[in-house]
């Protein structure tokens, strides 16, 4: 059982734009979760996440929204999404997070021709 995306990639051209998915639980508990862009230059500052700490209840989704502004390199980036299994009683996602042997998935970022990408970009909403 896990936290996936759907679409499990995130395509947004250099021009900009935003990408809408579900983040679904399908571990057996309740997830607190958070997003962190993990890039390989100073891509982060062209990348905004929403939201950027949550919950999940079993079995439910979630909805992220990415937005790319625009400019910077036309490069893949990724999207590390971190999760951990929570208690009910839980009630700041953060600092659930703190310290916790968490597991984490990445999301593909980039434009149309980089590895990963879809080149179906009609899921993008120019910014």
């Amino acid at each position: 059982m896990s936290v996936a995306a759907d679409p499990a990639t995130c395509d947004i051209p250099v021009a900009g734009g935003t990408s809408t998915h579900a983040l679904i639980n399908s571990c057996p508990k309740r997830v607190a979760f958070k997003f962190s862009s993990q890039v390989r230059t100073s891509n982060n500052k062209y990348y905004r996440i929403k939201p950027v700490f949550g919950f999940i209840e079993s079995g439910h989704s979630s909805n992220l929204e990415v937005t790319r502004l625009p400019g910077g390199p036309d490069k893949a980036d990724r999207l590390h999404v971190v999760y951990v299994e929570v208690s009910p009683d839980v009630k700041v996602a953060e600092k659930a997070l703190q310290g916790s042997a968490t597991k984490q998935f990445i999301v593909p970022l980039g434009g149309p021709g980089q590895p990963g990408s879809d080149p179906d970009l009609s899921a993008v909403t120019p910014v």
